[in-house]
């Protein structure tokens, strides 16, 4: 019962969140439980609970709705976010303290995920203090990463030990580099080609750098591939990619693979925005950590109805329409909670997926927007006088 509200509770007050919920179960309004209650039950309960029930989602769904692919390669994108937490001492303990530009102190947390962008899941997530560089955390989650997924990221992954490891283990990646210092990038950047292959040195600096995270590195050169695209608003980018086959792999289709990256962009707003995952439910590390997970799990259940949805559709109208995943979070929240706790009747869910159906919205490929300059620091959770 606790991860069934822990999974459907965002965007309200802890004991209006648990009338509601209770209230759709009964049918009536009731007082099922209390905040004192809820507090007391999620002691016993761990954040590690989620991750095993959203590896066990990602393994049904996988088995109904097999993940495209992209030249047999499934697209894994990494990206982070921060989160602003309560300024608790215990959360100052373990995320730390920064301080806004008025001095005045904050606790925030580095989030980073892997997500599957042809399927729309977030295959893996870790929350980590403020401090903690994003390359680090991506080391914690590579092995989530299978032989055939390819890993896309942008311009703040690359370094040298960080390729080095994942040819070493195996495993391939797409990279946007053209911010990168490397004399290797910015001689082709130069030279005018289209593609290179090159070799850099895995010098001491990042072997260093590798061992201080725990990994020991044993290759002595890295070798990738050099990819210039020409963006529509006349600048260039350059990506760098362990895929060196011309022919198996054509420089041409790199620059929608890489594209198809923003689907991570558009998951963590989701969690944001929508499931308003700077809400907890709870004040302290742990209790975060589950909200964190179980919105995770929320979104994953939350993209596959939405699948099944477009699956119902006409093939012709599938391509040009999606389903809106506000409106499916909407309709998912108090049924989810039903479904959780009792048996889901299959007309209540055919209902809901007839309803997502009929709720769509246009694809609009091609669009894109000016990052801002700056963007002003997040106000605190609460206001006080």
């Amino acid at each position: 019962m606790l991860a069934a509200f822990l999974l459907c509770a965002w965007k309200d007050g802890l004991q209006t969140l648990l009338d509601t919920l209770f209230e759709s179960l009964a049918g009536c309004p009731v007082r099922a439980a209390t905040k004192s209650a809820l507090s007391q039950a999620r002691q016993k309960l761990k954040a590690s609970a989620f991750v095993a029930l959203n590896q066990r989602l990602l393994t049904s769904l996988e088995a109904f709705w097999p993940e495209p692919r992209w030249r047999g390669l499934r697209l894994v994108a990494a990206d982070g976010t921060c989160l602003r937490l309560p300024d608790w001492p215990e959360n100052r303990a373990e995320f730390g303290v920064q301080a806004g530009p008025d001095g005045q102190p904050f606790v925030m947390a580095r989030a980073l995920g892997l997500y599957s962008v042809g399927a729309g899941r977030m295959l893996a997530a870790t929350l980590a203090g403020y401090e903690a560089a994003e390359r680090a955390l991506l080391l914690e989650l590579l092995p989530a990463l299978e032989e055939a997924d390819l890993l896309v990221l942008d311009r703040g992954f690359p370094a040298t030990w960080l390729f080095a490891l994942l040819q070493q283990r195996g495993r391939h990646f797409l990279a946007r580099i053209d911010g990168a210092q490397w004399p290797e990038v910015q001689a082709f950047a130069a030279s005018g080609l289209a593609e290179q292959v090159v070799a850099r040195a895995v010098g001491r600096d990042a072997r260093r750098h590798a061992r201080a995270l725990g990994v020991e590195l044993l290759r002595d050169e890295i070798r990738f591939r050099l990819v210039r695209v020409e963006l529509p608003g006349g600048g260039v980018e350059i990506l760098a990619t362990s895929l060196l086959d011309a022919e198996a792999y054509p420089a041409a289709g790199f620059a929608e693979v890489y594209h198809e990256r923003w689907g991570i962009e558009e998951a963590i707003k989701l969690l944001k925005h929508r499931l308003n995952i700077e809400q907890f439910s709870g004040e302290l590390p742990e209790s975060i950590r589950q909200d964190f997970h179980a919105k995770i799990l929320t979104a994953n259940l939350a993209w596959a109805l939405a699948h099944s949805a477009r699956e119902t559709l006409p093939p012709e109208k599938a391509a040009r329409y999606r389903p809106n995943l506000a409106y499916v979070l909407a309709r998912l929240r108090l049924r989810l909670f039903v479904w959780l706790l009792e048996r889901a009747s299959p007309d209540d869910v055919l209902a809901i997926l007839e309803l997502v159906g009929k709720t769509l919205e246009l694809k609009r490929p091609g669009r894109s927007a000016t990052r801002p300059k700056s963007r002003p620091i997040p106000k605190p959770r609460r206001q006080y006088k």
